[in-house]
């Protein structure tokens, strides 16, 4: 007996369950994804502040340059490398892909392979915008140490946090690197610096009016956490 072969309206309706069933599944496992690539980004964030927290006890408790120098230590990414066994003698060497450095949503949303990914809050440490402040990050100079001890209510204080990838251009970071500093107070920082990333799809940041996503961050106290707008106690100058 000839055994009965699937009709055409048959095999159409098993396509549309298919693709019903994937159309219901797909949020679900970018969810599932996501919430991977954050819980690995705050350890990445946990881990860099172990690092400088050490760094900052064998330094009278002053922590690594916020800033300048950029592309050397005791700049903090480099000395974050460094603790990894990752030395050189230019940031090409230094900073890689497959460090605590890189975020991997922030990776899976640039589609390149970043090498570094996060930024330090300089909050109170930009002359340049605001007069008032004792210093600038951006001084090769002097570099800016945060006195890690003498941060007020710790557990608010951001210390690093997501960073956007930064444009091409003169006196700029490479494509595969984000912004490395950041100051809260500056509306254009958190539009064009913050990396906004986790929670799914990329939106615009809460610094516009808008509905975004959240970015992470780790604080002086050690602890790391989601952060979905930035108030006024995070954008309060460090010491």
């Amino acid at each position: 007996m000839r055994s009965r072969g699937f009709t055409l309206i048959e095999l159409l309706v098993v396509v549309a369950i298919v693709a019903a069933l994937i159309g219901v599944l797909a949020p679900a496992l970018s969810r599932v994804r996501e919430s991977g690539r954050s819980s690995v980004c705050l350890s990445n964030l946990r881990q860099a502040f172990i690092v400088c927290r050490a760094y900052g006890d064998e330094h009278r408790g002053r922590g690594p340059a916020i800033g300048a120098p950029f592309t050397a230590s005791p700049n903090w990414a480099f000395v974050v490398q460094a603790s990894a066994g990752r030395s050189g003698t230019s940031a090409d060497e230094v900073l890689t892909a497959d460090s605590v450095l890189v975020c991997p949503s922030n990776r899976a949303f640039n589609g390149v392979a970043m090498t570094r990914t996060y930024a330090m809050n300089v909050t109170g440490h930009n002359r340049a915008a605001f007069a008032a402040d004792p210093d600038s990050f951006d001084d090769p100079s002097r570099p800016v140490h945060i006195r890690m001890d003498g941060v007020s209510g710790a557990s608010k204080a951001v210390m690093l946090m997501d960073a956007a990838q930064s444009p091409s251009g003169p006196g700029l970071p490479p494509s595969t690197r984000s912004w490395s500093v950041i100051d809260l107070r500056l509306a254009q920082h958190l539009d064009e610096r913050l990396g906004w990333f986790h929670g799914g799809v990329r939106a615009e940041p809460r610094a516009s009016g808008l509905q975004g996503r959240v970015f992470q961050a780790v604080y002086y106290d050690g602890s790391a956490r989601a952060v979905d707008e930035v108030t006024e106690s995070l954008a309060q100058p460090l010491p």
